[in-house]
């Protein structure tokens, strides 16, 4: 493929919007419409790829040959995706302690894995680091690429508005690192500021017990990220893609939060992989159990009598 398809493939479709009628029922929810926002669909199977397509497409409009990211499993398969399909070399760095990292799926698709020993951020550490040195693309959160992750993630916001036909009371968005609801509160904000709306949705990021930045920050009620040490972290097989000492994106995240009125919360590995289970029986949806995250936030706000209107959880599942 050329760079004219490649950018053509970033607006080819949108992912579902799904009416989770069986999951209303279920939890007794009647004051809110629940929708389903499923990325599962997406090539590789995660919202990743919408972030994946446009560094790829930036990568090349640079010239560069190689592309490299750190990752926890679903981004660095995403990079590498797009990666081959538009000849470029992938190198992808992942911790070498992680058991649901994709490794297999990212050397398939031709990228050159290097293993990380130590935690999620010390991945990304050593991309950037080698990203510098070798003149690679840095496709890294919080590097000098970031904002083409929010950019891709905004796009989000401008489905929403078709699909649904107005402005959600509540979006509920997985956080690890915080840059997906980053990137769909930017799109709302760009939707507000050319009066193609009139308000900004609340938004919920939802995430482990297990430690998160931005939960743990929003919890303490600042509007900046406080330190975390990376000894309370928990990582198991189940929250991997969510737990983070060091949330890269979690400022404008916390900062979403905040200024739209929201809420964060946290959830054990139990919960997560019942609640996927649901998903799956109930609506058809494989979701990964660190996604369902999302719509456990918003059975809990129903639990608690302020859910109204309809709402979003956006589901970060693979279909394979």
């Amino acid at each position: 493929m050329n760079l004219l398809e490649l950018i053509k493939l970033k607006h080819l479709y949108f992912t579902p919007l799904v009416r989770a009628y069986n999951i209303e029922r279920l939890f007794n929810i009647s004051a809110s419409e629940i929708y389903l926002k499923w990325e599962g669909v997406n090539p590789t199977g995660t919202h990743k790829d919408r972030a994946a397509i446009a560094h790829v497409e930036k990568a090349i409009k640079n010239g560069y040959d190689t592309i490299t990211v750190g990752t926890c499993g679903n981004f660095g398969v995403a990079i590498s995706y797009f990666a081959r399909m538009f000849g470029l070399r992938a190198v992808i760095f992942v911790p070498s302690s992680y058991s649901n990292s994709r490794v297999a799926e990212m050397i398939r698709y031709d990228a050159e894995v290097i293993f990380v020993d130590g935690k999620y951020e010390d991945a990304v550490r050593m991309s950037v680091k080698e990203a510098s040195k070798n003149s690679w693309y840095d496709a890294n959160p919080g590097s000098v690429n970031s904002h083409v992750n929010i950019e891709a993630y905004s796009t989000l916001a401008e489905e929403i508005l078709i699909q649904l036909g107005g402005v959600p009371e509540f979006i509920a968005v997985p956080v690890g690192n915080g840059t997906l609801l980053a990137g769909i509160y930017f799109g709302f904000k760009k939707l507000l500021y050319v009066r193609r709306i009139e308000r900004i949705p609340r938004f919920i990021a939802t995430s482990t017990r297990g430690g998160n930045q931005i939960v743990y920050s929003w919890k303490k009620g600042s509007r900046h990220l406080l330190p975390l040490s990376e000894n309370s972290i928990v990582e198991t097989d189940v929250n991997e893609p969510l737990v983070a000492y060091r949330s890269l994106d979690g400022e404008d995240a916390l900062k979403a939060l905040f200024e739209s009125d929201g809420f964060a919360f946290e959830f054990d590995d139990e919960e997560l992989i019942k609640t996927a289970e649901f998903i799956r029986i109930f609506e058809g949806l494989p979701t990964l159990p660190a996604s369902a995250s999302s719509l456990l936030a918003l059975i809990e706000l129903n639990r608690q009598g302020i859910l109204e209107g309809k709402s979003i959880a956006v589901l970060t599942g693979r279909i394979h």
